[in-house]
């Protein structure tokens, strides 16, 4: 199969065919009717990476029909068939975890180091559920009358209309579709435009495995035609569930469409995640602790560190602390190198919305205290360092708009009551982090903050046995741990006469 790249990279696919611009219904590769295109660019050059197919609602309307066509079938495969086909799917994606993470690598600007641990997050949870489906208990209920018998089975639920987004584009995958499938679902995915070529491959990989056709669907779609496809999918009396992860407001329009005809949503959207550094807390745990929370992925997750709240009494060392390890952590390069592990930012997009961030911040008396390197004429249209504001105010915008970006902003605390107030001092609710050590705080906390997720003297919360999610404006449901099927079945009682 020829290439389809429009640039030349370092690096040498080991099956090219991996690579592909189509979108996948009914296990056929498909271009869309009407033969429109949309660009991927590589964020570390603003280059083309190729033209993707741009399919609209009508495409979509038939990946739908093939998933519930396909859901007659799948429904009844039992659940050891239904382990070993995302056994074999796990093991094709381990296979070719380097070509995936050059995917990565391409469309979303991530260090090619960082990107073979985002498909190792993802095949963890393929891990996680295969191990999850025999699982999948009902129960026996005491009936009040003498000659009836209570239990409860759980069933899947129909077609899944999964929208992923760009930021972590293999995992994101896995968790929607591989949670549902496991549970016996058939799926519709559309993938964010900027990270279209993940999904595809991944796409590719479960066909590779023997998933059946229409099981599992890609539909490709533009920024423009996002609405037409969405319109679809939260209409169609055939989709049972969309699950979505992005923005709140474009998740509050989903699941208000999804009403509609009571479709069950699965929503993670944004945060505004809390950082707190009690004064007893031990500085250097700490620091560490916010650079993998800050930091990883360029400051682009949806569970990074946002409103940093340091104890009055530590900040000033806390600060010199973490610009030093920020010079120590980032190695700075083309992303194809190995030795690299700090990249670009998604799209020039979000640039404009970290100098919005640093100006309004300056503005009202912050200051630069800097972090990494500064930037240099090498390093990309997209790049933004790590970077410390400190003398940072509850004012800043910072406080209340995501940043989505590699700064942090210092702010100064002296209470526990206060600090947890301004923690819980947001309309969102996805993650929170702190440290301290003190036992007694530990439990009143995490107890207090309003969050779906907290980290108490941890930075990384995300893992495949963990059920991930938010409360508040943040979302409904949760991905990963046996919750994550849950979402997926409806419990049905059975009521029998003796």
């Amino acid at each position: 199969m020829a290439s389809i790249l429009c640039k030349k990279i370092p690096y040498t696919f080991k099956d090219i065919s991996l690579l592909d611009n189509r979108s996948f219904i009914a296990g056929q590769w498909v271009t869309s009717s009407t033969l429109e295109t949309f660009p991927v660019y590589d964020p570390e050059d603003n280059e083309k990476v190729c033209d993707v197919a741009d399919l609209g609602r009508d495409d979509t309307r038939k990946a739908v029909v093939a998933a519930q066509e396909a859901f007659k079938t799948f429904k009844n495969t039992s659940h050891r068939e239904r382990r070993w086909l995302m056994r074999r799917w796990a093991d094709m994606i381990k296979e070719n975890k380097e070509d995936l993470a050059a995917i990565c690598t391409l469309e979303l600007g991530k260090p090619f180091s960082e990107s073979l641990v985002t498909v190792k997050y993802g095949t963890d949870f393929l891990d996680w559920f295969e191990g999850a489906i025999e699982r999948q208990y009902g129960e026996t209920i005491p009936a009040a009358k003498s000659e009836n018998r209570i239990f409860t089975i759980r069933q899947p639920q129909g077609v899944v209309a999964a929208i992923t987004p760009w930021n972590s584009p293999i995992a994101m995958v896995t968790r929607k579709v591989g949670a549902a499938i496991a549970a016996g679902n058939t799926v519709v995915c559309k993938p964010a435009p900027e990270t279209s070529l993940c999904a595809i491959a991944v796409a590719k990989l479960f066909e590779r495995a023997g998933g059946p056709p229409g099981v599992f669907n890609i539909v490709t779609s533009s920024v423009k035609k996002a609405a037409e496809v969405g319109q679809e999918l939260t209409s169609n009396p055939f989709v049972r569930h969309l699950s979505f992860t992005g923005s709140t407001a474009v998740g509050r329009f989903l699941h208000a469409e999804c009403a509609k005809s009571f479709k069950k949503t699965s929503m993670e959207l944004g945060g505004n995640a809390p950082f707190i550094v009690f004064g007893d807390a031990k500085i250097d745990r700490a620091v560490e602790g916010l650079i993998s929370s800050k930091f990883r992925s360029s400051g682009q997750t949806c569970v990074c560190a946002n409103r940093i709240f340091i104890h009055s009494s530590i900040i000033e060392i806390f600060a010199s602390v973490l610009q030093k390890r920020l010079g120590e952590t980032f190695r700075y390069g083309s992303v194809w190198d190995k030795n690299v592990n700090f990249g670009p930012l998604y799209s020039n997009k979000a640039l404009e919305k970290i100098h919005a961030q640093i100006k309004d911040a300056l503005e009202k008396g912050g200051k630069i205290l800097g972090g990494g390197k500064e930037p240099s004429e090498n390093d990309g249209p997209n790049f933004f360092p790590p970077t410390i504001i400190t003398g940072a105010k509850t004012s800043m915008l910072f406080m209340e708009q995501e940043t989505f970006g590699p700064l942090a902003f210092l702010v100064p605390f002296d209470t526990d009551e206060e600090v947890i107030a301004l923690a819980n001092d947001t309309d969102v609710g996805l993650a929170a982090y702190f440290y301290t050590e003190n036992i007694s705080r530990v439990w009143k906390v995490s107890e207090a903050l309003e969050t779906g997720m907290v980290g108490v003297r941890v930075g990384l919360i995300s893992a495949c046995e963990q059920p991930f999610g938010g409360i508040k404006n943040s979302g409904t449901g949760r991905e990963g741990g046996r919750e994550a099927l849950d979402e997926y079945t409806e419990v049905k009682s059975i009521t029998v006469g003796v």
